[in-house]
């Protein structure tokens, strides 16, 4: 028969279970390695960086007529990708608005809050600061946060997946932002991001299509030749029309050819594929150089 245990033993009894589950889960703590602080590159301020995963794709497109994808919907992608979208879709402007947060963001780990005035961030974008453009402004943070996107690096064999922006909070009497990003952000820098030249991209102006070219090039040591169809498709163009599609092509690299974003460029009558001579930076013509100094594998 149990004996009757008093209250002060009953007490005394779950004191002991309690301090046990304690050294427990202090052991546990030790014993679990401690997780990785996630941080950007620290650029500096002549250049904004990008992660390759959005250069390479119709993510960013250059359409400034926006589609809804009310389910996952498969973007055109370079082979090494594998990109899924809900939402709104993004362009360039979005793009402007996205970089130029996590400008500001390289400075501290990610999900540290980020804090602006909308006046500042409106100039650091090189817009106007009048009513229209701090409307603007709201509707591009807005569809940043609520885009779902889900990317795949096959050759990595991983995924991310999230929106741009995980929250923030306006105060509407100075309109400061306070913004937070999604962590795990910084994967997608760490698999291979890209210094864009700012002032090349701001002397393209409102040509969306010089400007994806312009980010996607440099994300390039040695650009890979499309075809026109291909880049149509790869830049989410509008232009339904092959012909017209190349010829604002053309314009566009022109424009890359003026600010010095590329050396040359031709489309080959024959096969309608796009090549270009670019400028490399000097991380790329290193890794050039370590590209020719690798011995070709041999025909299994």
């Amino acid at each position: 028969m149990a004996t009757k245990r008093t209250p002060e033993e009953i007490i005394a009894g779950a004191r002991a279970r309690a301090e046990a589950a304690e050294k427990r889960t202090a052991a546990s703590e030790k014993k679990a390695p401690k997780p990785k602080q996630l941080s950007l590159e620290f650029w500096p301020d002549a250049v904004r960086g990008v992660p390759n995963a959005f250069l390479r794709n119709a993510l960013f497109g250059t359409s400034n007529t926006r589609k809804t994808h009310k389910r996952r919907t498969l973007i055109t992608a370079v082979e090494q990708y594998e990109v899924r979208f809900k939402g709104e879709t993004f362009n360039q402007t979005d793009l402007d608005v996205w970089e130029t947060l996590l400008h500001l963001a390289r400075l501290q780990p990610l999900g540290t809050k980020v804090e602006f005035t909308a006046h500042a961030l409106l100039k650091e974008l090189g817009r106007g600061t009048g009513g229209k453009d701090h409307e603007q402004l709201k509707e591009e943070l807005a569809r940043l946060g609520s885009g779902w996107t889900e990317i795949t690096d096959k050759k990595a064999r991983k995924t991310f997946a999230g929106n741009f922006i995980s929250s923030y909070v306006r105060d509407d009497a100075t309109e400061r932002y306070v913004v937070s990003f999604t962590p795990e952000m910084a994967q997608l820098y760490e698999a291979g991001h890209t210094l864009i030249d700012l002032e090349q991209r701001r002397a393209l102006g409102r040509n969306n299509l010089a400007k994806w070219l312009h980010g996607h090039y440099a994300s390039h040591a040695k650009p890979f030749a499309y075809k026109v169809e291909t880049l149509r498709e790869l830049t989410a163009s509008e232009t339904a029309e092959l012909r017209k599609f190349r010829q604002l092509l053309k314009k566009a690299h022109d424009a890359l050819k003026a600010v010095g974003a590329i050396q040359s460029w031709t489309i080959d009558p024959k096969t309608d594929l796009v090549e270009v001579v670019n400028l490399p930076s000097q991380t790329q013509l290193k890794h050039l150089a370590k590209s020719k100094k690798r011995p070709k594998s041999k025909p299994g």
